[in-house]
């Protein structure tokens, strides 16, 4: 977005229909204290009729990122042909009336009485998969959330590779499937299965829609980005001195009514972050998810935010979301794309390239092994790990600031690029 706070204040008044009071912070939410910064303006907007979309918005990305980045690479199967799978549990069908692209999809069911659904194609001659990444389009139907996984016999069950990703009931979605285990040394030169699974546990009922497995080149180098939802005041204290000390840049999510508060970063100190390197970016939390509000009231919180960090000066970090709680539905997406190039969620792991750019994957910080093992494969399969903070105190289950640092040290010993959203945005969004 090439928006200037001028040029966005001058557009306002056609746009925007003043200010509304809010009722304070998102359940839960200790009340703000005074603080010795003067007073911060946090403006707070809304639409006469929020329904709108956003042709002629000033706030509006240039594109939707997800149609310009859904069909990146090449094809590896369109499910047109079902006779080229097969069932290890579970059944498959060819489904005719929910398909991403062509004429037909598989639809994947399991009953109660089934612990998983899991489908397979082989290849005889096997496939080189060893400088590409894969994504596969998935509509879930139920549960309303689940995980999906992608295993690579490379080239037999001895030596294997487990892709996977986490996934919203919000129709179809282009899963970027990052790696979850080795088994073996896999050789992925020689790939000659790759089987899709869905693993339920038994006692629930599972459908969902598979369509489009692509693949697209991986990337020269492992990345990792660092990202932080909340704006919480340790980010600033601890964290961000951390950082510095290694020249690394982060991400903070930014609830735009919560700045101002004594525990939250002093707005001086958000100034001084993005002098450093850092973004600034939306996280329009309230007390209900995206899952729940209406498209209504899902576009106004997102307009809002991005509204808040444009007139404050964070026009760099403004045209990217990290979801609240994670969690997002098919008419959030949509709004989403209408201000947002990139989105984060809360799981996911690390990814290869990026297909599905509002549903990019997470790593939770707050456990150091997990953080490690997610940067070893960033490293070792050319990936972007993002790392997801809240706190760094130490109290509850927040991550202490020594076990942070151990973390950071960890990146630094080898040796992946330090990105934020909108350095990655810019080395990707001219990349098809």
């Amino acid at each position: 977005m090439k928006l200037s706070r001028r040029s966005y204040l001058g557009l306002s008044a056609a746009v925007l229909s003043g200010c509304v009071a809010r009722g304070g912070e998102s359940a839960g939410t200790p009340e703000a204290t005074a603080t010795s910064e003067p007073p911060v303006p946090t403006p707070r907007f809304s639409y006469d009729d929020p329904s709108v979309d956003a042709a002629g918005d000033p706030l509006a990305v240039a594109f939707n990122s997800r149609e310009r980045f859904r069909d990146v690479g090449w094809l590896v199967d369109d499910f047109e042909d079902e006779r080229l799978w097969g069932t290890f549990a579970g059944r498959y069908a060819v489904e005719e009336d929910v398909v991403y692209c062509g004429a037909q999809s598989l639809r994947l069911e399991a009953t109660p009485d089934d612990e998983r659904v899991w489908i397979y194609r082989t290849f005889e001659d096997g496939i080189d998969l060893s400088e590409a990444d894969l994504s596969l389009a998935v509509n879930l139907e139920t549960p309303d959330t689940e995980g999906i996984t992608v295993r690579l016999a490379a080239p037999d069950y001895d030596n294997t590779l487990l892709l996977g990703r986490h996934i919203w009931k919000a129709g179809w979605q282009r899963l970027d499937l990052g790696p979850q285990r080795v088994t073996g040394s896999p050789d992925l030169t020689n790939v000659t299965e790759i089987s899709i699974q869905m693993y339920t546990g038994g006692g629930t009922a599972a459908r969902f829609y598979v369509d489009s497995l692509r693949a697209k080149p991986r990337a020269g180098a492992g990345a990792v980005m660092i990202t932080f939802d909340d704006n919480t005041r340790s980010q600033y204290d601890t964290a961000y001195p951390i950082l510095e000390s290694h020249g690394f840049p982060g991400v903070v999510g930014v609830i735009p009514w919560t700045v101002g508060s004594s525990h939250r970063i002093p707005r001086s100190g958000m100034d001084e972050m993005v002098e450093s390197g850092w973004d600034m970016v939306s996280h329009p939390q309230q007390s209900d998810s995206f899952r729940v509000l209406s498209p209504a009231d899902q576009r106004a919180s997102i307009r809002e935010s991005k509204a808040w960090l444009v007139e404050n000066g964070f026009e760099r970090g403004a045209d990217f979301i990290i979801w609240p709680y994670g969690r997002y539905n098919e008419s959030a997406l949509d709004v989403a794309s209408d201000y947002h190039y990139l989105g984060f969620v809360t799981v996911g792991g690390p990814t290869g390239a990026i297909s599905d750019p509002q549903i990019v994957g997470r790593t939770d910080g707050d456990d150091v092994q997990k953080a490690k093992k997610a940067l070893d494969f960033a490293a070792q399969y050319n990936q972007l790990a993002v790392l997801m903070y809240h706190d760094v105190t130490g109290e509850g289950r927040s991550v202490s600031p020594a076990a942070f640092a151990e973390t950071i040290d960890y990146i630094d010993e080898l040796g992946l690029d330090v990105v934020t959203a909108s350095s990655y945005w810019d080395s990707i969004r001219n990349t098809i």
